[in-house]
């Protein structure tokens, strides 16, 4: 049964019964099924839900990212979570939801908030002025690739900023960065330049650092 069908049926059982299960039926919905019209269908959710802060309001996971910690609860004196994403994009973090303290159930990565305030909406998939400068056109594993340095648009300061910051917690410093776009699957791969001596320092954390990479 299609999501649209979903709602279709569960239309009659009122308005806030259906603004609380829509979402939840787009979290629950398999990545191999998430094509455009979910797309479309989940950032129309996600403006009718606001959402609040959850204690604590700051979690991390495994290897060392950090997480607003958000409840979906539509109360008064809630906010959408367009409220949310700039202050999370200066500071380096994502978001995590979750209806209880024992686990999240849906995350937005920092890159997924990034693309958000670059193309107005989540998982758009649209690529846009990626690069700047020079771009390689070359095969990496037999697949077709361009590579080069991101754009500004593409990758502002900021998010370079934290980027260094989150790498240092990892002793590398001074890493090169690269943007690959393989030609197959129009998609984008960022891509860290890590030479042998720094990897020595990094494997100092190396559980987490396996972890990371």
């Amino acid at each position: 049964m299609s999501i649209f069908k979903i709602f279709k049926k569960r239309s009659s059982e009122g308005i806030v019964k259906l603004n609380d299960i829509d979402i939840k039926d787009l979290f629950l919905t398999p990545f191999n099924q998430r094509d455009h019209s979910w797309i479309l269908e989940f950032n129309k959710a996600l403006k009718r839900h606001s959402f609040t802060k959850l204690n604590p309001e700051n979690i991390e996971d495994e290897i060392g990212m950090h997480y607003l910690n958000l409840s979906l609860d539509n109360q008064d004196d809630s906010n959408n979570l367009e409220f949310y994403v700039n202050t999370c994009l200066e500071n380096g973090v994502g978001i995590s939801i979750s209806e209880t303290k024992e686990k999240s159930d849906w995350i937005f990565s920092y890159g997924d908030l990034l693309n958000y305030s670059i193309n107005g909406m989540f998982y758009s998939g649209e690529i846009s002025q990626p690069f700047a400068g020079k771009v390689t056109d070359k095969y990496i594993h037999n697949r077709e690739a361009r590579i080069g340095q991101p754009s500004e648009k593409f990758l502002p300061e900021i998010a370079r900023k934290n980027i260094r910051n989150f790498l240092f917690t990892f002793n590398l410093e001074n890493v090169k960065t690269a943007l690959i776009w393989w030609v197959d699957n129009n998609s984008l791969t960022l891509a860290f330049n890590i030479v042998p001596e720094q990897l020595l320092k990094a494997l100092l954390n190396k559980n987490r650092f396996c972890k990371f990479v």
